[in-house]
């Protein structure tokens, strides 16, 4: 008597990112992150003039060898545009890495360190999240004085509430779980 193994094969169901990747809206964004990203990138090589190069008289709308004319600096507005992508994702990366941080520890403190501390907590980050963030950056900023360090830590802080929800909102029903009571029995600390 012969024993027939027969082999199965099983299809892997295709992972999010394929299967996000097949929607045209997926594509349509990707794209035109893609291409602001190459413009940050790339602009200042290719940029016709310098992004302080002084071109032609102050505010013109059309000046040989301009896209856009100049500013009233007169220089050229597309160069100074192309110049200043990349600085501006920086302050964005920056900004978002800060809330990201900020938020994410927030977060796990208050769904660890349940009532005094967590009410704390999420209330002063509800006075935070009750100002609209463009008003809140804009009056730093107009009480301090424009400065990119500025810049950066005022939105980061103003991100920081909304990551903060979704953390605790995230971390409270894995802080509930019978392990992390048998390990607090085992005279395991939360605080590390």
């Amino acid at each position: 008597m012969s024993a027939v193994v027969e082999q199965v094969t099983v299809e892997r169901p295709p992972s999010l990112v394929r299967q996000a990747l097949k929607l045209r809206r997926t594509q349509v964004g990707l794209t035109i992150a893609l291409l602001i990203a190459a413009i940050a990138i790339l602009g200042p090589f290719v940029a016709p003039f310098g992004s302080t190069e002084f071109v032609d008289s102050p505010n013109l709308k059309s000046v040989p060898g301009t896209v856009f004319g100049t500013d009233y600096f007169g220089q050229d507005v597309f160069s100074r545009f192309l110049f200043g992508g990349r600085s501006i994702l920086l302050l964005a990366l920056a900004a978002t890495t800060i809330g990201i941080v900020l938020g994410t520890t927030l977060g796990l403190i208050a769904a660890y360190n349940r009532g005094r501390l967590d009410e704390v907590i999420m209330r002063t980050l509800d006075v935070i999240l009750s100002f609209p963030q463009v008003l809140l950056s804009l009056l730093v900023i107009s009480m301090f004085g424009p400065s990119n360090l500025l810049i950066i830590f005022t939105v980061g802080l103003s991100t920081t509430p909304r990551i903060a929800r979704i953390i605790r909102g995230a971390a409270v029903p894995v802080v509930e779980r019978d392990f992390i009571a048998a390990a607090e029995a085992l005279g395991e600390s939360g605080s590390g």
